[in-house]
């Protein structure tokens, strides 16, 4: 079994507000906590006015695909596209994230890239919510996201929609810190190759490996991520 994360971003394109660490960072890290697979997700948002959104989001994959490969960590390119709806996960994503504009577009990405939706029930402009489950044949699988306690979990509709649906439920840590990493994961039984990991999630060859965050923990994160959110409206 690969152990994966699919969802993840770095600082090598936006200047504030995004990943904290260096995509040598990212990847350091990822292998130091014993993983064989990334997926770096740069952010893409064409309806944003901020100029750190409207940048190539596959450029961090090519400037250190050999980086990844020179430390045995095989690299997935990919993109965190936000739609009018929500934000979509694309995995093996190789297009120009211009093209695609409305979720109606997802129709033209070739078998190749697989299409999730990242923590879609979570109280937050960018997430899907009630737009997921009429555009649910566009996706192949749904997120089950790091950021959750015992008591609060909104993965729960997640996964209840994934068991409706039979899509596969991908577990990220949606990375921007190191700290994320290692808490919420996914275990894939397929070769080290792309093509055969795409293919073994969307059969659903895949485990959750998942705990939830302690409380003090959680409110550490959540804090940051309020701080990130005005750090981003400032700049």
């Amino acid at each position: 079994m690969l152990k994966v994360e699919f969802h993840s971003h770095t600082n090598y394109l936006q200047t504030f507000g995004e990943g904290k660490m260096s995509p040598k960072e990212l990847i350091d890290a990822v292998k130091a906590k014993g993983y064989d697979v990334l997926a770096i997700t740069e952010h893409y948002n064409q309806f944003s006015k901020q100029k750190m959104f409207h940048q190539d989001p596959l450029k961090t994959y090519y400037d250190f695909k050999e980086y990844a490969r020179e430390k045995g960590i095989l690299l997935i390119p990919g993109a965190e596209i936000r739609f009018k709806e929500g934000e979509v996960l694309l995995i093996n994503f190789k297009g120009n994230a211009k093209d695609y504009v409305t979720l109606k577009d997802l129709e033209k990405l070739p078998r190749s890239t697989l299409v999730a939706a990242p923590h879609p029930f979570f109280k937050l402009n960018q997430c899907l919510g009630a737009d997921l489950e009429p555009n649910i044949d566009k996706f192949d699988a749904i997120e089950h996201s790091f950021f959750y306690t015992k008591r609060i979990n909104a993965n729960k509709k997640a996964i209840a929609l994934a068991d409706r649906y039979g899509k596969p439920l991908i577990g990220t840590s949606d990375v921007h810190r190191e700290e994320q990493l290692d808490r919420n994961y996914t275990l894939v039984g397929s070769e080290k190759k792309i093509h055969s990991i795409i293919r073994a999630v969307r059969q659903n060859k895949i485990e959750l490996v998942t705990k939830p965050l302690n409380t003090p923990t959680f409110s550490k994160m959540f804090a940051q991520m309020c701080l990130d959110k005005i750090g981003k409206l400032l700049s």
